[in-house]
């Protein structure tokens, strides 16, 4: 029991990605769009905003964008091999719990609600039910079905050969920018690691805690050199999952994305994700102790000594 605790500990001293301990990680998520004003219409009845918020989460296939974070965070712990398969299994059913689509949706729609914006949710449904719009939603939806690690790998080895044109990276990059792909993944990672740490501390010895904290030296060292490291991951994800879409349709979704309609829906949405961040902590920390207590307390016990022949 106690290797495999040290191999939780060694996760988190190794995957520097998840560090970024610092408070203010979240800050940016708050602060206002002061580049943009906006003249909203009369006020909706309440009833009608939230049937028409309803109907833009569904259309934009949000949940695919959240499903992705969730996807990204097990990736690291499955392509690293230093982390034996008990840790990464519970460090996996944390994520599970705290980070699943079902848990982000609520804080985003109310996130929705709360900044509500007529003017700009009506152009966000109509671009979503253009025909690039229900393309590029599909595309995303197909990148979190089980099982497609293996024919992205191939396609991204394919392109050794092949180079992308560099607009078409620019499109990428503009892509993960103005969706905020990379930046609410990393804020993600930093809530499982901070509440993995928490939990850590709560079931380790002094030592081992002393140990814990002082990898946070570490992670701030290295915090930029890893946010860098991130993001390629997400551009190299985004080349495989849009790799269908013509230049001008992602130009087309880029320009949606960099226009008033598109900030405002995905900035509130980026809101109500820091919402469950935020809570995370918390809960992953919870979540870590019960099922590393669970494993302990449901371990076979050990067989009785047979009794001694006098």
């Amino acid at each position: 029991m106690r290797r495999v605790r040290r191999s939780a500990l060694f996760l988190i001293a190794a995957l520097l990605v998840l560090g970024f301990a610092d408070a203010g990680a979240t800050a940016s998520a708050q602060t206002p769009d002061k580049g943009r004003g906006r003249n909203k219409a009369s006020p909706a009845p309440l009833d009608e905003r939230g049937t028409r918020v309803d109907e833009a989460m569904r259309v934009s296939g949000i949940r695919s964008h959240l499903a992705l974070v969730r996807i990204r965070m097990k990736q690291i712990l499955d392509e690293d091999a230093r982390v034996d398969y008990d840790a990464r299994r519970w460090l996996a059913q944390t994520l599970d719990a705290a980070f699943s689509p079902e848990a982000f949706a609520r804080p985003i729609r109310q996130a929705l609600l709360d900044d509500y914006d007529g003017d700009s949710l009506t152009r966000v449904l109509a671009w979503y039910r253009s025909a690039t719009g229900r393309k590029v939603v599909r595309l995303e939806q197909a990148a979190t079905e089980p099982g497609i690690a293996q024919a992205r790998k191939v396609y991204l080895a394919s392109l050794e050969n092949k180079q992308p044109s560099d607009y078409r990276l620019v499109l990428i990059f503009s892509l993960d920018e103005a969706s905020r792909a990379s930046e609410g993944t990393l804020a993600a990672e930093k809530g499982a690691v901070n509440g993995w740490n928490r939990g850590i501390e709560q079931i380790l010895s002094g030592q081992e805690r002393q140990e814990v904290a002082q990898t946070q030296v570490a992670l701030d060292v290295f915090r930029a050199q890893i946010r860098d490291m991130v993001s390629d991951d997400v551009l190299r994800e985004m080349l495989y999952t849009y790799r269908e879409a013509s230049d001008v349709e992602l130009r087309a979704y880029v320009e949606f994305l960099e226009s008033d309609a598109g900030k405002w829906f995905f900035k509130t949405v980026y809101q109500g994700q820091q919402a469950v961040v935020e809570k995370a902590v918390d809960k992953v920390a919870d979540d870590f102790v019960a099922t590393v207590l669970t494993k302990k307390v449901t371990r076979p016990p050990t067989p009785p000594a047979p009794p001694t022949r006098r």
